[in-house]
């Protein structure tokens, strides 16, 4: 919609300056390329400053200011494209009318999307059936969604009084006896049931009489998934495993993955080649010590292998060689290193893993051999990770960015867990896309 706003403006503003015979040298189909061209420039600075990401909160403050920088941000590439190529200027009475066509109608067209989002668009009444911990998380993360219509109605409470640590996510309405009118109360069109211990307390009859009724009746860990983009393990059966689907991934799937994953690997170290010449002499500069700093890392069924960075500590950075992960603000990064890192070029050399074949492009990150020892142990189903072949970047790294503890380490491998369940080219390549806005911003790194 806003792409076609910007063109829209751009032949506008085409159209009033000949209709004015104010314009000349311009014709409509060389109108419509410059609509293009401004589209792009604006909405690729638009999705770098979250204004297409519905689960950041901004004010309007923050939207009107995202807005102005994205137009100034298509003044700046224009120009580059005009000093590039003379003959692609434009007349500037078009130019600065079609900025200001651009601020107007997508000021209005974004005031009238929000207004839609939080009076007039749909919802739907989500009861949640259950009073423990997995209804709380389940209840959270349908409170971080409300923009895109998910509205948390309450709670169900297996026994009357109990629930009580759920009062600052939403209130219990009930037990199981009231559900049937609370439903029809307050219009459910949706029940998810998270209930942690099912024997001796599910309410079977009441559940099978609104489902019959037409009521959508989901399980919880199904529903989580879909919403948060990762699967939560703690509170799962090893028959979640085996019986959901997914997981299983087919022979075609593989090999198109390792192909496209060699050939894009091999054209990013050839356009990047120029880059990889400057980097070693920045480092050499910048602090004594090797270019490359090299690690084991575990890869696909437990295979042992070497992965290969730009050095962007200082050398013999780990004492007595133990193993220790990245804090924030090290100390132990050089002054060029912490370039590197926040816009992650220290990686560039795993490209040489992913031609080798140790890597793909997309995939969970290889950990280091003491890490995975000590994670298989604390972490349940840790060991699926290595069913599949690890990645230079992955669903979790654009998700949950860093991990640097235990507890981080558990959250990101729920969003790989995620990926290994449902992957596939179209799920790559969004995670491509992300990593490229990661990237360009230097999110996450440390």
């Amino acid at each position: 919609m806003e792409g076609g706003i910007i063109i829209f403006s751009v032949l506008a503003s085409f159209v009033i300056l000949q209709s004015t015979g104010t314009i000349w040298k311009l014709t409509f189909e060389e109108a419509v390329v410059r609509g293009f061209v401004i589209a792009f420039f604006c909405q690729t600075c638009m999705y770098l400053l979250d204004l297409y990401d519905l689960k950041m909160s901004q004010t309007w403050g923050e939207i009107f200011f995202s807005l102005m920088f994205a137009i100034g941000f298509v003044c700046v590439g224009i120009g580059i494209i005009t000093y590039a190529v003379p003959g692609f200027g434009v007349d500037a009475r078009m130019y600065y009318l079609t900025l200001f066509l651009v601020t107007i109608f997508l000021l209005i067209w974004r005031i009238s999307f929000y207004y839609y989002l939080d009076r007039l668009a749909p919802s739907q009444n989500i009861l949640v059936v259950g009073a423990g911990e997995v209804a709380g998380m389940v209840g959270k993360e349908i409170r971080e969604w409300e923009k895109l219509g998910f509205n948390l109605v309450g709670f169900i409470s297996p026994t009357s009084g109990n629930g009580a640590r759920l009062e600052e996510i939403g209130e219990v309405l009930g037990d199981y006896e009231k559900i049937g009118e609370i439903v029809r109360k307050n219009g459910i069109s949706r029940i998810v049931v998270a209930i942690e211990q099912r024997r001796g307390e599910y309410p079977v009859e009441e559940m099978l009489a609104l489902r019959v009724a037409g009521c959508q009746v989901l399980e919880w860990h199904g529903f989580f998934e879909k919403l948060s983009g990762r699967i939560p393990i703690d509170h799962l059966a090893p028959s979640f495993f085996i019986f959901n689907p997914g997981f299983r991934k087919s022979k075609v799937l593989l090999f198109t993955r390792r192909v496209l994953s060699t050939v894009i690997g091999a054209a990013l170290l050839l356009l990047l080649s120029p880059l990889l010449l400057l980097v070693p002499i920045l480092i050499k500069i910048d602090s004594p010590g090797p270019v490359f700093y090299s690690q084991n890392r575990v890869g696909q069924k437990g295979k042992v292998f070497r992965i290969y960075k730009f050095r962007s500590m200082k050398d013999k950075a780990e004492v007595n060689d133990v193993p220790r992960w990245a804090e924030k603000d090290d100390p132990r990064i050089t002054h060029v290193g912490r370039i590197l890192r926040m816009c992650r070029i220290d990686e560039l050399p795993q490209l040489f893993n992913v031609i080798r074949g140790d890597l793909d492009l997309v995939g969970p990150r290889p950990e280091r051999p003491e890490f995975v020892k000590k994670l298989e142990e604390m972490i349940p189903y840790y060991s699926l990770r290595h069913t599949v072949k690890p990645g230079l970047t992955g669903w979790a790294q654009v998700q949950f960015m860093y991990s640097g503890t235990i507890e981080e380490s558990r959250e990101k491998f729920q969003y790989d867990l995620f990926y290994i369940k449902n992957m596939s080219l179209k799920l790559d390549l969004l995670i491509l896309f992300q990593t490229f806005k990661i990237v360009i911003l230097g999110r996450g790194a440390r």
